[in-house]
């Protein structure tokens, strides 16, 4: 069972910008980088899902972090994927960061 890997860095500027997006039948879980946050910063991320082939992206779950970060790392947990799955971002105070994320891809 190969494991596909995404990961990069995204730059954020005021937009809702897609971090991952998977249109395969796959498992998904991953990391997020929140060590680069100060005070002052706030960030929203927001999960959403495609449930049916010829469907729409609907909104799933939403978190937002503010501040420095305790612990900076964040889990995506995992998640079983058949039309689609999708992780945005958007920073709504503060100077804009760069995160860096990684996130695997299992085989169903």
């Amino acid at each position: 069972m190969a494991v596909e890997w995404r990961e990069g860095s995204l730059t954020m500027d005021g937009t809702e910008q897609t971090v991952v997006e998977v249109t395969t039948e796959n498992n998904v879980d991953g990391f997020v980088d929140l060590s680069p946050m100060a005070a002052g910063d706030t960030v929203e991320f927001k999960v959403y899902l495609k449930i049916k082939a010829d469907g729409a992206y609907r909104l799933y779950e939403t978190a937002e972090f503010s501040g420095e970060q305790a612990k900076p790392l964040v889990y995506v947990h995992r998640r079983p994927v058949r039309y689609g799955w999708k992780l945005t971002a958007r920073q709504t105070a503060g100077t804009y960061r760069t995160f860096d994320y990684q996130f695997a891809l299992t085989p169903v």
